[in-house]
């Protein structure tokens, strides 16, 4: 076999291999679809986080979620996301924006599936899934292991069972939900 041959092999391999990591993803939570910084603002500000806090964003995607809550907040946040692809992206861009910007908080990346982790230790938790997963899978898991008091952000849907503590609507952009376990 010559290089050009292995070399495009190689390609092929790590192509299938991200398309295979974005499709887990998208059948467990949901497929990846960014949320607009106008909605991680807003779902961020509705929740108030506090110096020391812990912030959990569930399906990660790119970071962004992430990124904006160290770079405003001093918390600490952990991204969850279950694609390789996407998390080598989020780590990039961390690294990225630390050496540009002085950052308020601190993160970290996990490479894990949501469903398998302890989330007991969060005070707040953002989320975007679609309203079967919300509801029955997501919505347990947050009921079994979240602690009283932490603020649950969920943009776009409403997580069914739960009535919200508060709904952010704006003109030409979607809900964001602040919902605060009891």
């Amino acid at each position: 076999m010559d290089y050009i041959s292995l070399i495009f092999a190689l390609i092929i391999l790590v192509i299938d291999a991200a398309f295979l990591s974005l499709s887990i993803g998208s059948l467990s939570m949901a497929p990846w679809v960014p949320s607009s910084q106008r909605s991680i603002r807003r779902g961020l500000k509705l929740a108030d986080p506090k110096s020391g806090e812990i912030i959990y964003d569930l399906g990660c995607g790119n970071g962004t979620v992430i990124m904006n809550a160290v770079c405003n907040y001093s918390v600490k946040a952990i991204g969850i996301e279950i694609a390789l692809p996407l998390i080598i992206l989020c780590k990039i861009r961390y690294w990225i924006n630390s050496k540009r910007n002085k950052l308020k908080g601190s993160a970290c990346f996990k490479k894990a599936n949501l469903f398998k982790e302890d989330l007991s230790k969060a005070d707040i938790v953002y989320l975007f899934a679609l309203p079967k997963t919300l509801e029955n899978k997501i919505r347990p898991k947050l009921e079994r292991e979240l602690k009283s008091g932490t603020k649950i952000i969920s943009n776009v849907f409403e997580i069914k069972g739960w009535e919200p503590d508060v709904v952010d609507y704006e003109s030409g952009c979607s809900p964001v939900y602040l919902y605060i376990k009891k």
